[in-house]
């Protein structure tokens, strides 16, 4: 068993999103997403990547399929692999999301 502590992770660049890594091992892979103000990550799928994210701080617009949807604090989304997405931090804060992946071919 392997434990983190996520508070030296939640340091965002004030100017660009950006990932820090927390676990990978085999085909699991975690990290943490930290989009400041009007940082994004453009719409985008993967053939072999299943994800899962759970918000831990604010709040943020996904595009999934070209659908918005808001995502706030304690929610959570699964993306299957294939499906296209991208998140676009359009609030005035900090969004941190965790980011699960695994990959499934």
């Amino acid at each position: 068993m392997v434990t983190c502590n996520i508070e030296g992770l939640l340091e965002a660049a004030a100017t660009k999103s950006s990932r820090k890594a927390i676990f990978k091992e085999g085909l699991l892979d975690t990290g943490l997403l930290l989009y400041p103000p009007g940082q994004s990550t453009p719409d985008h799928k993967h053939a072999d990547i299943d994800e899962v994210f759970y918000v831990v701080s604010g709040e943020g617009t996904v595009r999934i399929n070209n659908v918005e949807l808001l995502l706030k604090e304690k929610d959570v989304l699964y993306s299957p692999h294939g499906e296209m997405h991208g998140f676009y931090n359009t609030s005035p804060h900090n969004w941190v999301v965790l980011q699960v992946k695994v990959k499934v071919n």
